[in-house]
């Protein structure tokens, strides 16, 4: 396979991967030093800034062979990639912290819309992964559609997705993984004030966010011991062959590529594939890479320990413009809560409960089901109880959370908390209406 060197632009076609321009990619509105002409629209672009490109013919359409021979140009390259370009179409997000309501609709209205909704992306995002690794065609377009519902959910009420995605802990880590990371960004975009359609662009990347890791050997990916440097090498390459693979797809925006090229960027410039630095790094790429740590170290898995939720958003704290920007570590707190919906927390009074939904205003008195009275024995009566609000004719408040708990510490899993919520009559009915 030869590789091709410099071609007038008036000769490019669709299918061809250009790898360099006749100018500095900043004077451009192409957000990555390499990418595949999709449609007519953007050959018509190219043409508009460059009288000549250069393109790679091993990944794209080869034009004729009489060209000369250059060098390929990696999809990811370092060396070849300014800091800047990755984030220049991400730098204008638009913030308007308190756009949206606390909740247009409860809890117990929106949670048998949430759960249709969770299972159908959560089937959806194993449907993809199943289908690269046979080699089937990706229906990004199914799950662009889902995604657009679960973030019509989440405006509602963002506690409902934040409870089924925490109580969901069968199944492949990486499946769940992406979705749960995909909704805890939807909910902190929320907050944030993300306009409807940059939630759906946040949601879909991070959903596709490890897409690249299809590829990689399922040992590795699950391997509990510590990782040589070759293997950590090849496990990082899943951000490279995702951005390869879905760079090619018709209905991919380049906001979802973005984000899939740079959630593992990190604030000090310790992160990969670049190395990028503070606003370096795309907006949403932060988000994505702060809500894919959150997730993975209070998630169980088969190496790292597990925190809770109120220990997670320490170590957090200790990481401000570390790993993250602070500003950015001090909002996503505030969106999601020391205790997130479907946290188990004890109260200061020993029982045990099961987070509803937080309140931002009083983070130690969140809206609880509870399981267990003070003596550890199961409650006979089945209500949520505001933890913020006395109780009715009653002088003195309600206990508060002492500290959240890992549900194997009361030998509970997430799955089986949801069975026997859903398999109990007075549970249901107290929970969902």
């Amino acid at each position: 396979m030869k590789y091709k060197d410099r071609i007038p632009s008036g000769l490019i076609q669709v299918g061809m991967y250009i790898c360099k321009l006749d100018r500095p990619w900043l004077e451009t509105p192409f957000p990555f030093q390499g990418f595949y002409l999709r449609t007519t629209h953007e050959i018509s672009e190219v043409q508009r800034f460059c009288e000549y490109v250069y393109i790679d013919a091993k990944k794209g359409t080869e034009p004729y062979k009489e060209s000369e021979i250059s060098k390929p140009s990696p999809l990811l390259a370092k060396a070849q990639k300014s800091k800047h370009v990755v984030a220049a179409d991400l730098k204008k997000v638009i913030i308007d912290i308190g756009k949206y309501e606390q909740h247009t609709r409860s809890f117990k209205k929106e949670i048998n819309n949430a759960k249709i909704l969770f299972s159908d992306l959560s089937n959806s995002i194993e449907q993809i992964s199943f289908n690269i690794r046979v080699g089937k065609k990706i229906d990004i377009t199914q799950a662009k559609t889902l995604t657009k519902s679960v973030v019509g959910s989440v405006i509602k009420n963002p506690n409902t997705m934040i409870w089924l995605s925490r109580l969901k802990d069968k199944g492949d880590y990486t499946y769940n993984h992406s979705l749960r990371s995909s909704i805890l960004a939807t909910v902190f975009g929320r907050y944030l004030g993300l306009p409807e359609k940059d939630l759906v662009s946040l949601a879909t990347g991070v959903l596709l966010a490890d897409i690249g890791k299809t590829k990689i050997n399922r040992k590795l990916l699950n391997s509990s011991e510590q990782l040589s440097t070759s293997e950590k090498i090849m496990l990082q390459s899943h951000v490279e062959l995702g951005v390869e693979m879905l760079a090619t797809e018709n209905n991919v925006d380049h906001s979802t590529l973005v984000i899939v090229e740079t959630h593992h960027e990190r604030f000090n410039g310790t992160g990969y594939p670049y190395a990028l630095v503070g606003d370096e790094i795309p907006y949403f790429g932060q988000i994505a890479g702060l809500v894919d740590v959150f997730d993975a170290i209070t998630s169980k898995k088969s190496y790292g320990k597990q925190l809770t939720s109120a220990q997670a958003m320490d170590w957090l704290y200790s990481q401000r413009d570390k790993l993250f920007s602070g500003k950015l570590i001090d909002d996503f707190i505030q969106a999601v809560g020391l205790y997130p919906a479907g946290t188990i927390v004890e109260l200061t009074d020993k029982t045990i409960g099961l987070v509803v939904s937080h309140n931002p205003d009083k983070r130690l008195r969140p809206e609880v089901f509870l399981i267990k009275d003070s003596t550890s024995h199961t409650v006979s009566s089945t209500k949520t109880i505001d933890l913020s609000k006395r109780a009715f004719m009653s002088k003195t408040d309600r206990p508060m959370v002492r500290k959240a708990l890992l549900p194997e510490k009361l030998n509970l899993t997430g799955d089986k908390i949801s069975q026997a919520l859903q398999n109990n009559k007075k549970v249901r009915k107290a929970l969902f209406g």
